[in-house]
């Protein structure tokens, strides 16, 4: 005869495992991602279940500060997002056994600043999100551990500098955004050790001057360069020598009246060069001449009078140019015989004086076009009175 608790035993064997339990108020889908997104909380809620979670979203609540405890038992979580919320303060050890994590989101909250050692626990995380707090000050030491980042985003914070060796902690680091600070002052070894990095945004900041080519010396594999909306006028000559495989750069938006005929030395790969909105009145006739990749330069909205007649004569793979918006009245004839693959040329925005110093230009637009090698080209007249208005 079997004994009754042997027949206990054998009946809880059998019985389904009891279902993970969901923290309230928030959503579970497979028991493996929390769903507390906009649920009006304002602390981290626990889960029952926690250790398959691979999942938590807590994005736009009123949560303030995360604590020691939070996440201390999801070992296996892998994105962990906390956006949109009030979070002033990290706990030293809140990440301390999330080893698995990939994913952090921390954007848009109050945290002033990334105390060293509080994510050093993180050694597979690949992205960061920090951007849109009040973050003043970062060091090396505030991204110690995290050797697998891709991307981080530091943009819309409060930095006001970036000393030597700040990120010399991510050899990894694919993607940079420092758009949308307050930096005025960076250290020529501000990027030591991104060997590795594509993308960096330096945009809307504070920069008045870029005297040092070493400051951008690590930047070996960067592909794209961001510096718009700065208050940048003067860039030191050879400034970007030593970015062979840089594609796009942009400087728009700033107060560059000159410059240096070699501002552009060592941009072979160069692609596409953003000039708009800065207060340029000529252009040396040697500037172009490293970009012999060029495929699009936007030089609109500066106040350019002339252009030297080989200005654009070594480009031959350019294929979009906007001289729209500056001062130009005239322009010699022969000024884009060499662009074979230009096809969009955009002049409109300028006082033309239709006379016999036109006649070249007239003649080259009408050719090029009737060949179906160039959108439609306006120019309009501003002198002599009689033609004023006309195309």
């Amino acid at each position: 005869m079997v004994p009754w608790s042997s027949v206990a035993l054998l009946l809880l064997l059998l019985l389904p495992a009891a279902e993970p339990i969901c923290p309230e108020p928030c959503d579970c889908q497979q028991h493996q991602h929390l769903l507390c997104t906009n649920r009006g909380l304002r602390s981290v809620p626990k889960a029952a279940e926690p250790q398959d979670v691979l999942t938590y979203s807590l994005g736009g609540n009123f949560i303030t500060n995360i604590s020691a405890f939070d996440f201390h038992s999801l070992a296996g979580l892998q994105r962990l997002d906390l956006q949109y919320n009030r979070i002033r303060s990290l706990h030293p050890k809140a990440f301390e056994h999330l080893g698995r994590l990939e994913e952090l989101y921390l954007g848009n909250n109050l945290l002033p600043a990334l105390a060293p050692g509080t994510l050093s626990a993180l050694t597979k995380l690949r992205i960061l999100y920090v951007n849109a707090n009040e973050i003043g000050r970062l060091s090396a030491a505030s991204f110690s551990g995290l050797s697998s980042l891709v991307k981080l985003r530091l943009d819309g914070n409060e930095l006001g500098s970036l000393s030597d060796s700040t990120f010399s902690e991510l050899p990894n680091l694919l993607y940079l955004h420092l758009e949308s600070n307050r930096i005025r002052w960076l250290s020529r070894g501000a990027f030591t050790g991104l060997a590795r990095l594509r993308f960096l945004d330096l945009s809307a900041n504070q920069q008045s001057s870029l005297r040092h080519p070493e400051l951008f010396e690590p930047l070996r594999s960067l592909h794209t360069l961001l510096l718009a909306s700065n208050s940048l006028q003067h860039l030191a000559g050879g400034l970007f020598r030593h970015l062979p495989t840089l594609a796009k750069l942009s400087l728009s938006g700033n107060r560059l009246a000159h410059l240096a005929p070699d501002a552009f030395v060592g941009l072979g790969s160069l692609r596409e060069l953003r000039l708009e909105g800065n207060q340029l009145s000529h252009l040396p006739a040697t500037l172009l001449e490293p970009l012999s990749s060029l495929e699009a330069l936007d030089l609109s909205r500066n106040v350019l009078t002339t252009l030297h007649p080989t200005t654009f004569s070594r480009l031959g793979h350019l294929r979009e140019l906007s001289l729209r918006d500056n001062a130009l009245t005239t322009l010699p004839g022969k000024l884009f015989a060499s662009n074979l693959a230009l096809y969009r040329l955009e002049l409109e925005g300028n006082a033309w004086s239709c006379d016999c110093r036109l006649r070249g230009l007239k003649h080259w637009l009408g050719a090029w076009h009737s060949q179906g090698r160039l959108l439609t080209v306006f120019v309009q007249c501003h002198l002599p009175p009689t033609l004023a208005g006309n195309c």
